[in-house]
């Protein structure tokens, strides 16, 4: 165990969950290295299951060569350590499935509160250079080559983040049904391990899941919806979606943050909102527009909540407008750790790096919700300056964890050498 020179705040209410890295600096509690490893499925592959986790974070790659080039190694040649890691994503006691469960339970008993989102989420992840990957296709707007990471994330209201669903859709995977199957999939497996007695879920979705079979679903499973629609959707009344939400004005102003121009900063917004029928159904039109944003920032959400004044109406925006900060989540899983860098063969392998990435970016998201002092002690071991013009992006905080990480090994060590040997090392 290892005692660091830190204090971080406790999180309430946390029921001794070790997940939660609040507890990780104070005496007794478990290190880092025993959080980064709570979902690994199998004792008897931690160490190697370490070696990709360190490898990954110290690399912000998903690429095995690069990871073993950034771990410190007793080997004389590279090879045998890479062999190593492709022996532990080919083996076949280490299943995908098996590390996201894990990591599904560890992040989910965090969350709190009686309303928790769900953001719904599907990104691409492109490999423009590839040709011959197993289930390979075309994919986002650009349709380049590569795959789709179908996400449900459960965000409650201090900010935790919990992974309810993943999974990496191959459209040429053989066995493949279609896409709605997969949504249909995600929607009830977050509800399963997200929902609760006294729990309501509020599913927020972009435009990508603008579908009734999807508001149909959600409402038969006694939960609650806010989508942002295309504006070329026909309401029920034999009117258009853009003809309503053109003629409704905007009485309402409030302030919120908004990542702008790459920085997050206060940023002025109208909403206005009316009843609608939509397929057969009573909804709620939320129009909101965000100057700041240009051309991007209009919004129309179509709910299944209930808006009867301004205050429900603001729920509705901040609901969606947090759904932004899943982007966040996918800053740090594709620019900090490397997702789309991988080069392994075979779905089965992909899919193991994919959850193990997806685990840390989890992990990451609670060191950065946690701040201060925890998060400033990693950037200032990442090599932050302090500077007014400085950005903490990703590489600074990974490679900050990474410095920790390695300090902890080298305590654990010098310990065994110690007990064992008699001996030190000063």
């Amino acid at each position: 165990m290892v005692n660091l020179p830190l204090r971080a705040q406790p999180v309430s209410g946390t029921g001794g969950d070790p997940w939660t890295c609040s507890r990780w600096p104070r005496p007794g509690s478990r290190s880092s290295r025993a959080v980064l490893r709570a979902f690994s499925p199998d004792k008897r592959l931690h160490r190697r299951f370490e070696e990709v986790v360190r490898g990954a974070l110290a690399a912000g790659s998903a690429r095995v060569s690069e990871m073993v080039a950034s771990l410190p190694s007793p080997l004389q040649n590279r090879f045998h350590q890479a062999k190593a890691l492709y022996r532990f994503l080919s083996n076949p006691r280490v299943e995908a499935e098996a590390l996201l469960d894990r990591v599904y339970q560890e992040s989910a008993t965090a969350l709190e509160g009686e309303e928790v989102l769900v953001l719904l989420d599907l990104s691409p992840v492109v490999k423009p250079y590839a040709r011959a990957l197993e289930g390979i296709a075309r994919v986002g707007k650009d349709r380049r080559p590569g795959y789709e990471l179908l996400t449900a994330l459960g965000l409650d209201p201090a900010g935790r983040l919990a992974l309810g669903y993943a999974h990496l859709v191959a459209y040429g995977e053989r066995g493949f049904a279609s896409l709605p199957k997969e949504v249909e999939g995600a929607i009830e497996a977050a509800r399963e391990r997200l929902g609760g007695v006294g729990r309501r879920l509020v599913y927020v979705a972009d435009r990508g899941f603008d579908d009734r079979k999807v508001f149909g679903q959600v409402l038969a499973l006694g939960e609650e919806f806010v989508v942002r629609v295309y504006r070329d959707r026909k309401l029920g009344e034999g009117g258009s979606l853009a003809k309503a939400a053109s003629s409704l004005a905007l009485p309402c102003g409030e302030e919120v943050e908004l990542r702008v121009g790459g920085r997050y900063q206060r940023v002025r917004l109208h909403f206005g909102w009316r009843e609608v029928e939509v397929e057969g159904r009573r909804l709620h039109l939320v129009v909101c527009r965000v100057p700041a944003l240009g051309r991007r920032g209009e919004w129309w959400l179509l709910t299944s909540l209930p808006v009867r004044g301004r205050e429900e109406a603001a729920r509705v925006v901040e609901a969606y407008r947090r759904r932004w900060e899943v982007e966040r989540f996918f800053r740090l899983l594709k620019t900090g750790l490397g997702l789309e860098t991988f080069q392994v063969r075979g779905l089965a392998r992909i899919r193991k790096v994919v959850a193990v990435l997806l685990g840390l970016a989890v992990f990451l998201w609670e060191v950065e919700r946690l701040g201060d002092p925890f998060k400033g002690f990693l950037l200032q071991l990442g090599g932050k300056l302090g500077l007014p013009s400085e950005r903490d992006g990703p590489y600074l905080l990974l490679r900050g964890l990474v410095r920790l990480l390695n300090y902890e090994v080298t305590q654990e060590l010098l310990k065994q050498a110690k007990g064992g040997r008699g001996r030190s090392f000063g």
